[in-house]
């Protein structure tokens, strides 16, 4: 089991166009728990909503608006026939992503393969989740495929796959393996998703962490807004990543939840480092203020403070991608720097 201790690692996405620029960054801010980049900046099927479409049926890009859209055809089933044929076979190399769309993934194994970081304790892999995608994925006439039962599980189904294609790319490096969901539609749950019941978000998010769960690897969830943390708790999530510079109390209000995740191994992934704009102004000082105090109100509910730091990681609030450039070499040095003196102050070796 892999054991947090205040290591760092990122969301995925980076401003960069230069996919090298990307990738040493990350090897020389996140050492122990490096992500390959995504580079929305470099080619737009980069966006999150584009990267992991390859094999979608009836999926449309259009390249001069920059967006996807779904157009299912009247006779539909020659593309579903063959989809689940694919499915079926349990191959994920049929389910690869290409260059085309995530070229920092296949130049961050070229990179590990050539000198692996000192200290390189588990290697990152990263999809967009099934509600984010299905909730912005729409037809002609704007009705999202959260609302199509048939392509919901399709969607649930390629991006279990593309999960499963990255791990079998990391198992050569005999390293513990991680997968991230990125679910920022949850923040709106309640509201967007008065249709979705949480019965059907549990059971496509738990769909994909057990086929990562089968590569025996880790699962994780990454929210940057506020959500419902108790239903992502009651999922078989590993690692919960959240937005603790802005939502830090949301989170500790749920005490007890915490607790009984934390005691069943269970990570929290701590988004400490603020990626809007107030990363211009944040010291190091502030950032070690705000993670020890959340620590700190932890013990004080009763929960073990060496259980909470051996299942603690630190990572940016969301991703990078969207700052400029400089700010977003801020993030990342402030995430490394944190995590070295967060590993000091708890005399973690």
């Amino acid at each position: 089991m892999l054991k947090g201790n205040f290591s760092a690692t990122a969301i995925g996405s980076y401003p960069h166009d230069n996919v090298d620029d990307a990738c040493n960054l990350i090897l020389k801010t996140l050492p122990e728990i490096p992500c390959w980049p995504q580079l929305p900046e470099r080619d737009m099927r980069e966006e999150m909503l584009i990267q992991y479409t390859e094999g979608l049926p009836y999926l449309k890009i259009d390249p001069e608006k920059k967006s996807v859209y779904v157009e299912i055809p009247e006779d539909s089933t020659e593309e579903l026939e063959e989809f689940y044929n694919k499915y079926m076979a349990e191959d994920a190399n049929l389910f690869s992503i290409s260059d085309s769309h995530a070229l920092g993934f296949s130049n961050m194994i070229k990179l590990l393969k050539e000198k692996k970081p000192e200290g390189l304790r588990a290697i990152k892999g990263q999809i967009v989740g099934p509600i984010t995608l299905a909730g912005s994925l729409k037809d002609p006439e704007q009705i999202a495929m959260l609302h199509n039962p048939v392509l919901f599980d399709v969607i649930v189904k390629l991006l279990a796959m593309k999960a499963c294609w990255q791990l079998d790319q990391y198992s050569e490096f005999g390293l513990p393996r991680i997968i991230f969901l990125d679910e920022p539609y949850l923040s709106s749950y309640g509201s967007a998703f008065a249709n979705l019941k949480k019965e059907q978000i549990v059971e496509s998010l738990n769909e994909i962490f057990l086929a990562i769960h089968n590569r025996d690897s880790l699962s994780g969830i990454h929210c940057c807004g506020n959500t419902d943390w108790t239903m992502l708790m009651e999922t078989g999530v590993d690692i919960i990543n959240f937005d603790a510079f802005g939502y830090m109390d949301s989170m500790l209000m749920y005490r007890n939840e915490v607790r009984s995740f934390l005691e069943r191994d269970g990570i929290i992934a701590w988004g400490i480092v603020p990626t809007t704009d107030s990363i211009k102004d944040v010291t190091i000082g502030d950032l070690m203020d705000k993670m020890t105090s959340a620590v700190d109100r932890l013990v004080d509910s009763g929960i073990d403070q060496k259980l909470i730091i051996t299942n603690s990681l630190i990572t940016p609030s969301c991703g990078t991608g969207t700052m400029p450039l400089e700010d977003a070499k801020k993030a990342m040095t402030l995430t490394h720097e944190l995590t070295l003196k967060l590993k000091d102050k708890y005399n973690i070796t």
